[in-house]
């Protein structure tokens, strides 16, 4: 019993600090504007608030990207504040511990192989679209694609485009793990990666929903055309988190959780 409450005690603790450490580099975010309002937030703030979800679970990690949302507001406000942004944020604690904790035990390398194989069969699929669309237009899945509008630039140069820059992490990450085979960072970049993509780009695109919703000066310009630079910057803010992430990790693995063993096996 006085074990687990000192479990507990220094989950709190621990989470307390990086939660401290979030905010710190939240307000030194950037935030670009569309058409006079604030639309995207450019912050490495995502390294840390989500950390208590790699570490400790779901339960601290929609915690801790909930205070850092509302406290990092009221330190430094920008634009109105809008509860829903602060449910996708709890949202994204929670799925990144749920996901984290289903795929920390995969292998690394059947995380790997699979993402290649992903990657590709999303690049044939957005060219197949391509192909049909400009050469049997009149086919029943090109009148299919045409039937969505706008919409249908995800199904076509969308899909190409993730898989053309999934394809290039990959192969970046291969060229490191080569030039670098001992580095800690390579046990969790890949898991990081997905985990952070898979509940990354659906929060972005929930959250473009929203602000266009209640920020009437983003209205305007379109669900499109706002959604794609937050796509970009996700998925590149992604790419350079998951690293940092990955590195962060390996150092509490090496020296904070090997000394909290310690000192639990002793007690």
């Amino acid at each position: 019993m006085k074990k687990s409450i000192s479990q507990i005690f220094r989950k709190i603790i621990q989470t307390s600090l990086l939660i401290s450490l979030a905010l710190a580099v939240r307000s030194l975010s950037v935030m670009v504007t569309f058409m006079g309002a604030p639309g995207m937030r450019i912050s490495f703030a995502q390294v840390f608030s989500r950390m208590p979800a790699l570490l400790f679970g779901p339960f601290f990690g929609g915690l801790a990207t909930g205070i850092v949302d509302v406290l990092g507001f009221l330190i430094r406000p920008e634009g109105a504040y809008i509860p829903f942004l602060t449910l996708t944020q709890i949202m994204d604690g929670v799925l990144t511990g749920i996901i984290f904790k289903e795929v920390k035990k995969a292998e690394t390398k059947r995380i790997q192989t699979t993402m290649w194989f992903a990657f590709i069969i999303i690049g044939v699929i957005g060219l197949v679209n391509l192909v049909i669309s400009k050469i049997y237009p009149q086919s029943l899945i090109a009148l299919a694609l045409d039937s969505l509008g706008k919409r249908k630039d995800y199904l076509v140069l969308g899909l190409v485009a993730v898989s053309i820059i999934g394809l290039i992490l990959l192969i970046l990450n291969y060229a490191v793990k080569k030039r670098f085979p001992d580095s800690d960072v390579h046990k969790y970049y890949l898991k990081l990666l997905l985990t952070f993509g898979l509940v990354g780009i659906p929060i972005t695109i929930i959250n473009t929903y929203i602000l266009i919703l209640f920020i009437p000066g983003l209205s305007n310009i379109g669900f499109t055309l706002f959604l794609i630079p937050r796509l970009l910057e996700e998925i590149l803010m992604t790419v350079i988190a998951g690293y940092i992430t990955a590195f962060f990790l390996a150092v509490y693995d090496r020296i904070i959780y090997k000394k909290t063993s310690t000192q639990s096996s002793i007690v």
